[in-house]
């Protein structure tokens, strides 16, 4: 449709040239041949000044920072004086020009996800608005936007486990013939009369007395969805609570569709994840931790609390009504 109306402008401008040589052939008077004269010479300015908008045009694609997580479209100026529009293909979101030239950015902030083989449309007109041009270019650019950061959130769900991260660390000090195995940095949640004063004066930095038969089991946090329904929430409270923990010895899972676990913050991992379609409960083979689940409390996600406690794994759930409430997360 817009590639019709930008056909029919350009036609116009033609027709409207064409009549005015008509008007001086016919009557051949000193008006006619003016206006065609005139005519003529706006039209060639104007088609000479549209030819640069047949060359491509050097885009730069990039995010805000975050939370606003808005999308920032730059144009490098050229040498034609021309005006143009751009409009988004994919996105339902308006684009406006910034206070810099040649920059347009989205209103609204972007929706979590991955956008690659974004296509824009450029619609560039002369100063005269005699002739148009539309031309589409695709941005082959991956921007991952993760979700965004709820930190009350995030304490409120720290706070339901926060007493069994203290509670999980046992006084082995008191207890006779434990030798010192080797020293570790010191981590939110250990005993603190672990600590190697001499070392940490030494090294500047808390340093921690790992014991004999004292090898810490590490925590795991997982989420596992099974619909959409409150996932952008949930997953903005789980993205936020890694990053509030990251201190912690612990590995991350998210389980959806993909599969996916590794042991520093990847937020295009986050940007991707979409819920767990399967019918049958994941099965997940790895050695005992202490696992922290964010599920959304379907009956799927009942059946893995109950195979990770078959497993002798320690399990603790966040209770998704206790967020900003009271703490009342337990072992399983």
């Amino acid at each position: 449709m817009a590639t019709l109306k930008n056909l029919g402008h350009n036609l116009l401008s033609l027709l409207l040239l064409i009549l005015s040589w008509g008007y001086a052939l016919s009557f051949n008077n000193a008006t006619g041949w003016a206006l065609a004269t005139i005519m003529t010479g706006l039209s060639l300015l104007s088609g000479l000044t549209m030819l640069g908008s047949y060359r491509m045009p050097n885009v730069t694609v990039r995010l805000t920072e975050m939370p606003t997580a808005k999308l920032m479209i730059t144009l490098k100026p050229n040498h034609w004086p021309l005006r143009q529009q751009l409009r988004l293909h994919q996105l339902q979101l308006a684009l406006i020009p910034t206070h810099r030239p040649h920059q347009w950015q989205t209103t609204t902030t972007l929706p979590r996800g991955v956008y690659d083989h974004l296509q824009l449309t450029w619609h560039y007109h002369d100063p005269l608005q005699l002739f148009g041009h539309r031309s589409t270019q695709t941005i082959t650019t991956a921007l991952s936007v993760p979700p965004q950061l709820q930190p009350e959130a995030a304490q409120a769900a720290f706070q339901q486990i926060a007493s069994l991260i203290h509670a999980d660390q046992p006084n082995q000090l008191a207890q006779n013939g434990f030798e010192t195995q080797d020293f570790r940095p010191y981590h939110p949640g250990d005993p603190s009369n672990q600590i190697d004063w001499k070392l940490t004066a030494k090294t500047q930095t808390p340093m921690l007395r790992v014991l004999a038969q004292d090898d810490p089991v590490p925590w795991c946090w997982l989420f596992f969805a099974t619909s959409e329904q409150a996932l952008e929430s949930h997953l903005a409270t789980f993205y936020t609570f890694v990053q509030l923990v990251s201190e912690l010895p612990a590995q991350t899972w998210l389980l959806g569709t993909e599969s996916q676990r590794f042991a520093s913050l990847q937020p295009e991992a986050f940007a991707r994840y979409q819920p767990y379609t399967a019918t049958t409960v994941p099965v997940l083979s790895q050695s005992p931790q202490r696992i922290v689940l964010f599920s959304d409390g379907s009956p799927l996600a009942q059946k893995l609390q109950q195979q990770l406690a078959q497993q002798q794994q320690l399990v603790a759930t966040i209770d998704w009504t206790l967020i900003g409430g009271e703490s009342n997360a337990s072992l399983a």
